[in-house]
């Protein structure tokens, strides 16, 4: 009976023990340099500095093929994991209707093979008098002033740059007037571009006005897109972007081409920067109708509207940790305690357990 006395005495002991250390330990400042100053976790590396790890960059790098001519590029971008092989292409042409980029995308395995084709085309600019001033371009309602259309084009320019010790491809096209600009850009992994997380399933374009010849002193612009398929694709807008829910961007709006399990995507910025200041963009739902299938986007007046759209392919990256991008992190801080502090704080834990040790002691000599 006393030996199962002393038994249970040694465990509450040797429990109590453990959770004074533990609890002492607790305030030792372990991770008070845990971080880099760009908020990462040193264990979770992130080289380049673009909010994600190094593995998953690894893990979603592509290869990309490109070729160029005059009013034509063609874009190639594959990656190969196992035995599943998946590739977008684009082919941008510079054309009588507008600046077109058709996209492509394939999957496929051994015995499977699966793919998306949608375009997407900047097609004209509209001057029109916003008679509600509801910021939205309405065909039914809204005195047109003239139609810009994009149809004059000098030749494509092409480069490749380092941007944060990744490799971008560069398009840049403009009109004969250089009132319409459009730059292109493509990675084969995560990149910071001008602010924005580029993944390297999607392009990037800064679209560009510039200098607009208005005609009447109240009047606005809105930039026409068309979505084409020769599939029977789904068309629905979406307020949160995939970039937005994995947190690798905010304040995006997109249109979503869907068909089975696949999505591409055209997406844009809710903002542009008119004349150096961030003002809205309000974009029109898409329309999707016999001929066509549209949308616009709609700037206030300024002389100089730079505007970043996107387009890409959807739920396809592989991803296994959190994005830091935007600085959205979540984990434990501890306390963060002086050394004098945490030598009063290990001095009271042991002489706590040297007190419990002796009382123990005694009681076992009785």
């Amino acid at each position: 009976m006393k030996s199962k006395m002393i038994n249970k005495q040694t465990l509450f002991l040797g429990g109590l023990l453990f959770i004074l250390v533990f609890s002492s330990l607790m305030y030792i400042p372990v991770f008070a340099s845990d971080d880099d100053d760009d908020g990462i976790p040193d264990d979770e590396e992130d080289e380049d500095d673009d909010g994600v790890h190094d593995h998953d960059e690894e893990d979603n790098k592509r290869k990309i093929q490109i070729e160029v001519s005059d009013y034509e590029a063609q874009i190639e971008s594959s990656l190969k994991t196992g035995d599943v092989h998946n590739e977008f292409e684009v082919e941008m042409h510079a054309e009588d209707e507008g600046l077109k980029f058709e996209f492509e995308f394939e999957r496929d395995n051994d015995t499977v093979e699966t793919e998306i084709e949608f375009s997407v085309k900047l097609a004209e600019i509209i001057e029109y008098i916003d008679d509600p001033a509801d910021g939205y371009y309405n065909e039914s309602i809204d005195e047109v002033v003239q139609v810009y259309k994009l149809d004059d084009w000098n030749p494509i320019e092409y480069a490749i740059e380092t941007i944060g010790n990744d490799t971008v491809h560069v398009f840049s096209i403009e009109t004969n007037d250089s009132v319409f600009s459009a730059t292109i850009y493509v990675t084969g992994e995560f990149t910071v571009v001008n602010d924005v997380l580029v993944a390297p399933t999607q392009l990037k374009i800064d679209v560009g006005i510039h200098n607009f010849n208005y005609t009447e002193p109240d009047s606005v612009l809105a930039l026409k897109v068309k979505l084409e398929s020769e599939e029977e694709v789904d068309y629905e807008d979406d307020e949160e972007t995939e970039d937005e829910e994995h947190e690798r961007a905010t304040d995006e709006h997109e249109v979503e081409v869907t068909l089975g399990d696949y999505s591409g995507f055209f997406s844009w910025i809710e903002t542009a920067t008119i004349d150096g200041v961030e003002q809205e963009v309000k974009a029109t739902p898409i329309d999707v109708g016999v001929e066509e299938n549209k949308l616009y986007l709609n700037y206030p007046r300024g002389n100089e509207i730079i505007h970043d759209p996107k387009i890409g392919i959807a739920g396809v990256l592989q991803i296994t940790s959190p994005t830091g991008f935007l600085g959205i992190r979540s984990r434990i801080e501890l306390p963060d305690l002086s050394r004098n502090e945490l030598l009063i704080v290990s001095a009271a834990a042991l002489l706590t357990i040297t007190g419990l040790v002796m009382v123990f002691k005694r009681k076992r000599r009785r």
